[in-house]
């Protein structure tokens, strides 16, 4: 058995549930506050990726306690990203490092796409993998130090659709990279491809853990060359047999299109919400705001909340796909009269602000100040809350659908 840690997960547990359900693995969701009570009764605990700062208030400590005794007592963390963040010293304390510290290159931080890794020999790495292309979504950095500590990848080069907020790095010929950091003293090369260490295991008691700013359960690259993660799904996949003596010789991971799951509950007021959002993301792709990456993720412009707004499309598409139990039913008649007003406000408000944020941009060389940034950021943050630990009007609507799952 498998236990997925959900809070705060949003899109990110929906791919490592995909990433799951294709191995065949038996799984469940979990909240903080389950483990908090003894919940947890896997092999395996894969906390996804989101904040791990969320994440740990929702544990609390006894929930922290609970996950570490689970360790010592023969039992694997596998943790991404915010999953990764809090297995470090500030949180369970799993892996002594710490998280490395945000300064005045946020900028770095905001990295997305593929990006080529060195991989050192490890049982805990696929047979004969020594390089692979890792996604990484906007991760964070350990910060490297003593520690009984195994780092089985190193960042080494950009990959072929790395991006620095909505800029692509392929696009950039080197020579005007050179002349970027000489004329305006922007060096847009992420630093953290500096032999920078993304994937590091170790052990705790009769147990183990491994931890990657990699997204390793990142849907396979499609046809159109989005960004994906065929070695990663290996190397994933390869984890899940150690831990769980599972064969998973064969096995694929398949793309993952949330617009266009399968539809098992019908129901009018979700369907109505999913095709309202999808025709609020393609005013926002024509509006130049938001942009294709993947079929399960769409890019954006500095400032736009597209992660928010990726983490509602998420959950819209997985919430028509859901099996109509009687009880999901009758939980869903209790949340409506609050969500399906809720959602109208959201739908007119969104787009009244990526309306406004668009004629922001056209002013801003003609007529600087015309529309207030703090009256636009003050929106944004009543709509999608904050980009790290979202919130506002879209965080509830996220909270009401995704307690359809349990």
């Amino acid at each position: 058995m498998i236990d997925i840690l959900w809070d705060e997960a949003h899109l990110w547990g929906y791919l490592a549930r995909h990433a799951v359900e294709a191995a065949g693995l038996p799984h469940r969701l979990v909240k903080g506050s389950e483990i908090a009570q003894g919940g947890l009764s896997g092999k395996v605990l894969l906390v996804p990726g989101g904040s791990g700062r969320v994440k740990a208030r929702g544990l609390g400590q006894a929930g922290l306690e609970a996950v570490r005794l689970h360790v010592e007592r023969g039992g694997h963390y596998l943790g991404f990203c915010g999953g990764a963040g809090l297995a470090l010293s500030g949180g369970l304390g799993l892996c002594p490092w710490g998280r490395a510290t945000i300064g005045d290159d946020r900028w770095q931080h905001r990295v997305s796409g593929r990006v080529e890794c060195s991989v050192a020999a490890h049982p805990l790495v696929p047979e004969g993998m020594t390089q692979a292309l890792l996604p990484v979504w906007w991760p964070g950095r350990f910060e490297e130090g003593a520690g009984d500590v195994e780092v089985l990848a190193r960042y080494r080069a950009p990959g072929p659709d790395l991006y620095v907020e909505d800029m692509a790095l392929a696009l950039l010929p080197p020579e005007v990279l050179a002349e970027w950091r000489a004329v305006y003293g922007v060096d847009l090369r992420p630093t953290l491809l500096d032999n920078q260490p993304c994937v590091a295991t170790g052990t705790r008691g009769r147990g183990s853990w491994l931890i990657s700013y990699s997204h390793l359960e990142t849907p396979p690259a499609e046809q159109d060359g989005s960004s994906g993660a065929d070695g990663a799904n290996r190397w994933f996949l390869h984890i899940l047999e150690q831990w769980t003596g599972e064969s998973l010789a064969g096995v694929k991971i398949p793309a993952w299109r949330p617009d266009d799951l399968p539809v098992r509950w019908e129901d009018a007021d979700l369907l109505k919400a999913r095709a309202d959002l999808a025709d609020l993301i393609n005013q926002a792709a024509a509006l130049g705001l938001l942009f294709r990456r993947a079929s399960w993720l769409m890019g954006w412009k500095p400032g736009v909340p597209g992660g928010q707004i990726n983490n509602l499309r998420a959950a819209l598409g997985a919430a028509v796909a859901l099996e109509p139990t009687h009880a999901r039913v009758a939980r869903w008649r209790e949340l409506l009269p609050e969500f399906r007003p809720g959602f109208a406000r959201f739908r007119q408000a969104a787009r009244s602000w990526l309306l406004a944020r668009r004629l922001a941009d056209t002013l801003d060389d003609s007529l600087p100040g015309m529309l207030p940034k703090a009256l636009l950021i003050d929106q944004k943050n009543m709509l999608f809350g904050s980009p790290m630990s979202g919130g506002g009007l879209c965080g509830r609507l996220l909270d009401i659908l995704e307690s359809l799952l349990f």
